[in-house]
């Protein structure tokens, strides 16, 4: 679906979305990271929800451990001892994406059983939850967006809810077609998420340019990070201040040990390859930048070398993966011992053809899930995984 501009600015549009919001849902929440983004819309929806009388706001804030300690102060700031605020700080062991090492492909933040290690102290305000008999679907080691649709769940308790969410179509296209593509009640900035739950987007159309315009005609108190990150010569459209070992947020790894070199400290020695992933993460060596073949080598044959370097459960998940890959193509048109060393760069990037340099490119890249190969994150996949473990 293509962009229509119409009249209407943002800032206006983002507003009639908010009190659309408050006066359809008699629950809510808002997802807050500390982000930009979650902070405007922090603040957009704390001055509507004053005028229609919905005070206190709920707000879910999850703590990654792993974090910058600005972005934690500046949570504390804004959110802690506000009495318009109902925050809930969740400090639970949940596993997350390590995009910067085989042998680690997931770690998890808050481990009990780790935690002469810890990157940071666990918080001890009174809003911080980290008992993990706390929440009844709670299960030890939950993957991240697995909590976050749970918690949703709970938190609606049957009745009607939205959770209000900072995503902007502007940030990428993977996010622009997650407003495009749904809808709910006609709405293409709403999407349901199970027969209760609904996620809301009521800034999605605004710029980062529009974030920042925001921020500095209401004088909001922002994330300092940001000056930092600015500071390091980062354009404001790459800035992402969410843990930074994700298979987008590693390319700002390389700034971590600039701005907290005492925090980095700790995470060297807590999170497996982010040394690693700070060095090569915008290099050909992670896929970054071109992916090149050694001599005297086959894309096919060097898949073969990548995969027998790895651990066991993760030369497994990949071969899995590559299995389920060729054998939908073999339905499809293309017989395994059809399958060329390389194609038309375009035709593979499109994914309209297989070859093996497409899924060499996928294990160099460290693509967990296998997205560029047309998979997506599957509960199944998480828990063969981690039973085998």
């Amino acid at each position: 679906m293509p962009k229509t501009y119409v009249d209407e600015n943002v800032y206006t549009a983002a507003k009639k979305r908010m009190r659309d919001i408050f006066n359809t849902f008699p629950k809510l929440y808002l997802a807050f990271s500390g982000g930009k983004d979650s902070t405007v819309m922090l603040h957009l929806a704390l001055e509507i929800a004053e005028s229609e009388n919905r005070l206190p706001l709920d707000v879910l804030f999850i703590d990654l451990e792993g974090q910058y300690d600005i972005t934690i102060k500046h949570i504390e700031e804004v959110a802690l001892n506000s009495k318009k605020i109902n925050l809930h700080w969740i400090c639970l062991p949940l596993n997350l994406r390590n995009s910067v090492s085989v042998f680690q492909p997931h770690w998890r933040c808050w481990d009990p059983e780790q935690s002469k290690m810890w990157i940071r102290p666990m918080p001890q305000h009174a809003q911080v939850v980290s008992d993990v008999k706390h929440y009844p679907f709670f299960r030890f080691g939950m993957e991240f967006e697995d909590f976050v649709y749970e918690w949703g769940k709970w938190f609606a308790d049957g009745e009607l809810c939205t959770c209000l969410l900072g995503i902007r179509s502007d940030e990428s296209l993977n996010r622009f077609f997650s407003v495009t593509t749904h809808g709910w009640l006609g709405k293409n900035w709403m999407s349901r998420s199970s027969a209760n739950l609904v996620f809301s987007y009521p800034i999605y159309d605004w710029r980062v340019e529009d974030i920042w315009r925001y921020v500095g005609k209401q004088k909001l108190t922002y994330n300092k990070l940001y000056d930092h990150f600015y500071l390091c010569g980062m354009s404001i459209h790459k800035m992402r201040i969410c843990q930074p070992y994700g298979d987008d947020q590693r390319q700002s790894l390389i700034y971590y040990h600039m701005i907290e070199p005492e925090t980095w400290n700790k995470i060297l020695a807590r999170v497996h390859g982010v040394n690693f992933g700070a060095v090569y993460s915008k290099t050909a060596v992670l896929g970054r930048i071109k992916v090149v073949l050694p001599e005297g080598l086959t894309w096919k044959k060097y898949t073969h070398i990548l995969l027998r370097s790895m651990p066991e459960i993760t030369k497994n998940h990949y071969e899995d993966k590559i299995k389920t890959f060729l054998n939908w193509w073999e339905s499809n048109g293309f017989p395994f011992e059809l399958v060329p060393d390389q194609a038309n760069l375009k035709l593979e990037n499109a994914g309209k053809i297989p070859s093996w340099r497409r899924i060499c490119k996928c294990i160099i890249k460290n693509d967990w899930w296998c997205r560029s190969l047309g998979f997506s994150q599957t509960k199944k996949t998480y828990e063969t995984l981690y039973k085998k473990k």
